[in-house]
């Protein structure tokens, strides 16, 4: 079954950007406009986050963007309404976001099956690991053919990493360093060796995430990884300058030439 993640890659060479919105920040109406916006901007991949109320992995700023989306009432059939608005709109893969508890309480087949029938290309739940057979969720992911796309850090053991990526599709989601998500001032040598071991062990591309907080910090991943993942900065930069700064980021970030 064709999955839009592998024609991102088929389509051209180079470092693609995967940008990150909270379904519901700062409200539903508002979210759909920065996810097309980003798109037309040349975001490449859009990941679009599930609002739930103890977002394990994720720092301050994204805690408060869920927070905000709930408090808005936003609920995950909303969020799949807006995801099925925005696959009819643009042309680029989108993927949820979310943790575990949400598609448990759904039913993971159910969550599967509403996920492909909106759109949605691949699902990144990082505080499920890919030997918790919940309910079949791997299986049913690759029988509609979303990817569930695993996550994977500098920490993370020898054994246990090749496992993963013998059962991984679309593609892999390194975290740059330990922790939770938020803005760094650079890029740690162990994220980068941990991301070229990832790629000697695997022929699929790697995203690499957590802390990209500047155009100049993407275009060092160029020939490191395959994709860069903002989340965090996504929302710094739309509280102070609204979703024309976001605009010119994602093109600083996609521009080919040297920077000034």
């Amino acid at each position: 079954m064709d999955n839009p993640i592998e024609r991102v890659f088929s389509r051209k060479k180079g470092l693609k950007l995967m940008t990150h919105i909270v379904a519901g920040y700062p409200g539903l109406e508002r979210s759909c406009d920065i996810a097309l916006a980003m798109a037309e901007a040349g975001a490449d991949l859009i990941e679009i986050q599930i609002p739930f109320s103890d977002p394990l992995a994720d720092g301050p700023t994204i805690m408060e963007a869920n927070q905000i989306a709930l408090e808005n009432g936003i609920t995950p059939c909303q969020c799949f309404q807006l995801a099925e608005r925005l696959n009819k709109r643009i042309n680029i893969p989108l993927l949820f976001m979310t943790y575990a508890n949400i598609p448990f309480q759904m039913g993971f087949e159910e969550f599967v099956r509403r996920s492909r029938s909106c759109g949605l290309s691949g699902l990144i739940i990082p505080d499920l690991t890919f030997d918790e057979r919940v309910e079949g969720y791997f299986d049913h992911a690759h029988t509609m053919g979303v990817y569930p796309i695993n996550v994977v850090s500098p920490e993370t053991e020898e054994r246990r990493l090749e496992k993963i990526l013998k059962i991984s599709n679309g593609f892999i989601y390194v975290t740059l360093r330990v922790g939770i998500t938020g803005e760094v001032k650079r890029i740690r040598g162990e994220g980068i060796s941990f991301i070229k071991k990832v790629k000697e062990k695997s022929r699929l591309p790697v995203a690499a995430g957590f802390g990209i907080s500047s155009a100049t910090l993407v275009r060092q991943l160029e020939g490191v990884t395959d994709i860069a993942v903002v989340g965090s900065h996504i929302i710094h930069l739309y509280k102070r300058t609204g979703i024309g700064g976001i605009e010119k980021f994602i093109k600083e970030c996609k521009y080919e030439g040297p920077f000034n």
